[in-house]
């Protein structure tokens, strides 16, 4: 049996489309107070929502917790599948042992689901500034999977995209896709003259140094994992419009991502019960 925890469009459509696959499923939805161990004992895969876990264990936009208590009850040889690693799934599963996957490890949803975050991306931009994307000077920081979609989606609508690597190998394929690579450690020297700066990166990456240097009307967007790699206080106190914008493709395109993962946890399952899994 599936047990899935529904906190927004994307996990709601996702149900649907187990449902409809002829999966054995169980939802808890927004409202739901508190799990059923009699549930969690026949549960073979838990599937956790987006939005991430509080340091008290409460699933954002839930009123449900992970505990302890919780994962005792799930069989041994239950799955858990969450999108990232939690820090606080990660501490509970010391305590409590049990099989995890980080959903998007897996390039096949990353790639899929960085399609609705690019959208998402220009759709902010548009939104947030009063220039168009055409001819502006953008900065993406980060060359992962995201990233590389962002730039190449801003470069074909005009964009002057200049996007931050480490590795020699990132730095050869911005160079073929047409962008202009930055090292890294030289993006710094070089912030004061982008109309826009988009960063993919979850750790801190603009701090309040770097943010002096940023032009007063830039715009800032911050599509990493939840706290984000700008300071945002800091930029709001110099006057630059700034914004972490979480779960994209759940508010962009939720129908489209959800099969995305509905695609992925079809297949895992799949593969696991033909290695003899449950």
């Amino acid at each position: 049996m599936i047990l899935i925890i529904n906190n927004d469009k994307r996990m709601n459509y996702l149900s649907e489309y187990i449902r409809d696959s002829g999966m054995d499923l169980i939802q808890y939805h927004l409202d739901s107070s508190s799990f059923d161990f009699h549930i969690l004992k026949e549960t073979h895969y838990l599937i956790l929502p987006f939005g991430g876990i509080a340091e008290d264990g409460r699933i954002a936009n839930t009123h449900l917790y992970l505990t302890e208590d919780v994962l005792r009850h799930l069989p041994e040889d239950c799955v858990i599948l969450t999108p990232i690693r939690y820090p606080k799934l990660l501490k509970l599963l010391e305590v409590v042992p049990r099989k995890y996957e980080v959903i998007f490890d897996h390039d096949e949803v990353a790639i899929y689901n960085s399609i609705p975050t690019a959208e998402g991306v220009i759709y902010h931009i548009i939104k947030n500034t009063d220039i168009t994307i055409h001819q502006a000077e953008i900065l993406v920081i980060g060359s992962g999977r995201i990233a590389m979609t962002i730039a190449r989606d801003l470069k074909a609508l005009g964009a002057y995209v200049s996007v931050t690597f480490r590795k020699k190998k990132d730095e050869a394929r911005l160079f073929e896709m047409g962008l202009n690579p930055i090292h890294i450690d030289l993006m710094r020297s070089d912030l004061h003259h982008y109309d826009v700066i988009v960063n993919t990166v979850p750790f801190m990456m603009l701090d309040e140094q770097d943010l002096t240097q940023v032009r007063r009307d830039c715009y800032v967007l911050d599509v990493s994992s939840k706290p984000g790699g700008v300071n945002f206080k800091k930029a709001e106190e110099l006057g630059i419009q700034s914004e972490l914008a979480l779960s994209l493709p759940s508010i962009i395109a939720p129908k489209t991502a959800a099969y995305y993962l509905f695609r992925f946890v079809r297949d895992y399952i799949a593969s696991s019960e033909k290695k003899g899994g449950l």
